[in-house]
């Protein structure tokens, strides 16, 4: 019995792969955001709101099952095209990006696979332009909302590991979901 408390102890104290520490990384994948972007810049139209995103990140991991990390994170671009007061709208986009800041819940499986989720800020700016009758048209908006999500990790070595993700980054406007593969690295 001393021996098998003796045996579980020494394996939470020693539990390597999910050391704690500084790690940092990047993540590539695709996002998709909420039609509700290209609200009150076209009346009626199209849009797309799936493109390339990118994320670079970095946190701390206090201990096995808590980190916190922040990010930057470019959600690509929006294309947009329709009418507006009538007037045919053209080459519309929106530019979303910004910085996260989330707590990190971690849950270890195993030696090498681990669960996380996170919530969050996000601290956003979005850039739309087109041409509007002819005309350039162009506006800046910001904010800082509500950011979550759920991913795992699998470690290949103590110092590298691999990520999938699914992000959401809540807005009063729209709605945007990352799904996104990466790689991280322990200092």
């Amino acid at each position: 019995m001393v021996r098998a408390i003796v045996l579980a102890s020494a394996a939470l104290l020693a539990a390597p792969a999910f050391a704690q520490g500084f790690y940092a990384g990047g993540s590539i994948g695709q996002s998709d955001v909420d039609e509700e972007v290209a609200a009150g810049l076209i009346d009626s139209g199209s849009v797309d709101g799936k493109d390339t995103a990118f994320k670079i990140f970095g946190g701390y991991q206090f201990t096995p099952n808590l980190a916190a990390e922040a990010a930057y994170v470019d959600l690509g671009e929006t294309t947009y095209s329709g009418t507006f007061g009538g007037a045919p709208v053209t080459g519309g986009k929106v530019e979303i990006s910004g910085f996260n800041i989330s707590a990190v819940g971690i849950l270890p499986i195993n030696e090498k696979f681990s669960a996380f989720g996170k919530v969050g800020i996000f601290i956003w700016e979005a850039d739309a332009s087109d041409l509007t009758g002819g005309t350039a048209f162009s506006a800046s908006d910001d904010g800082s909302d509500l950011s979550f999500g759920l991913g795992v990790s699998y470690s290949i070595t103590p110092t590298f590991s691999l990520r999938a993700e699914w992000e959401r980054f809540d807005s009063s406007d729209a709605d945007a979901d990352l799904l996104s593969i990466g790689v991280a690295f322990r200092f």
